[in-house]
C-alpha cells in the first residue's frame, strides 16, 4: 500500500514539475526585469509571446489593460498612453481607429 502511495506521489511530482511555468528562452536580465515588476513566469511568457517587453507590459498593466485588450490596442499601433486617453474618453478600439485615421483626437464621448 505504501509503495503505491509513494509511486503515485512520485508520478504527481514529476508531472507537476514538467508542467511548471518556465523562464525558458529568457536571459537572466530579462527574468530579473519581469520579476522586478511582479510578474511570474507564466505572466511573463504570456506577455512576451505577444510581443511585449517587461517595461511595456508593466505600463499596460498599470493602466488597467488586460493582456488581450493591450494586444488589440497595440496591434492597431496605439501605445499605452494613447490607448488610455482614447479608452478613458469612452472610445472602443474600432471608433478610436476610425477617428484617429481622420486625424481626430479623443474628446470625451457622450
Amino acid at each position: 500500500m505504501m509503495k503505491k502511495l509513494f509511486a503515485g506521489l512520485l508520478v504527481s511530482l514529476v508531472v507537476g514539475c514538467a508542467s511548471a511555468p518556465s523562464w525558458e528562452g529568457m536571459s537572466e536580465r530579462e527574468i530579473s526585469q519581469w520579476k522586478s515588476i511582479g510578474f511570474d513566469a507564466i505572466q511573463a511568457q504570456n506577455w512576451r509571446v505577444r510581443g511585449f517587453g517587461a517595461t511595456e507590459a508593466d505600463g499596460w498593466v498599470q493602466a488597467n489593460f488586460s493582456l488581450d485588450t493591450a494586444t488589440i490596442w497595440a496591434k492597431e499601433s496605439f501605445n499605452v498612453e494613447e490607448a488610455q486617453v482614447w479608452s478613458q474618453a469612452g472610445f472602443d478600439i474600432e471608433d478610436a481607429v476610425t477617428n484617429r485615421s481622420k486625424g481626430l483626437t479623443p474628446v470625451r464621448a457622450n
